[in-house]
């Protein structure tokens, strides 16, 4: 997703650490957030969307917008559909054999389309580590729920 963004932009001085991903409270994709090291490279960006005649809106926020949108860079997964009556121990049993921050376990619910949702945020070291987690983990079960797991970039 990111290097869709970047490639976009080319000729723009991008890199990775450049790009966020905004998301909604469901944790649904909502924008790309982009710091553009200089005004000529937003002005060169803007070109660029132009040029290839894409439907893509850029506005322009303020540094403090940036600053309080979280970076998950890959090194981060939301666990859906935990059980109501889940604990922290049940997570991390579920997460048995991968490399994560334990004390990083947030569970929390969300309403969805389908009533309240149970979702855990956990943090991982690396990018490969929560890809790992990713492959190894998503469709499993937890207490007899089958859990869906997402990577947050």
């Amino acid at each position: 997703m990111k290097s869709d963004i970047i490639n976009l932009l080319e000729g723009c001085s991008l890199n990775l650490g450049n790009l966020k991903v905004e998301y909604d409270r469901s944790y649904q994709p909502m924008s790309m957030m982009v710091e553009f090291p200089s005004r000529s490279a937003y002005d060169a960006a803007q070109r660029a969307i132009t040029r290839k005649g894409r439907l893509f809106n850029m506005t322009r926020t303020d540094k403090s917008q940036w600053d309080i949108t979280a970076p998950y860079d890959g090194k981060a997964i939301l666990l859906h559909g935990i059980p109501r009556n889940a604990l922290a121990d049940d997570v991390e049993r579920f997460l048995a054999g991968c490399q994560y921050d334990p004390s990083s376990i947030q569970m929390f619910a969300r309403p969805t389309n389908q009533g309240l949702i149970r979702m855990a945020l956990v943090r991982f070291p690396s990018q490969a580590l929560a890809m790992h987690a990713f492959i190894t983990k998503n469709r499993g079960f937890c207490l007899n729920n089958q859990i869906n797991v997402q990577v947050l970039h």
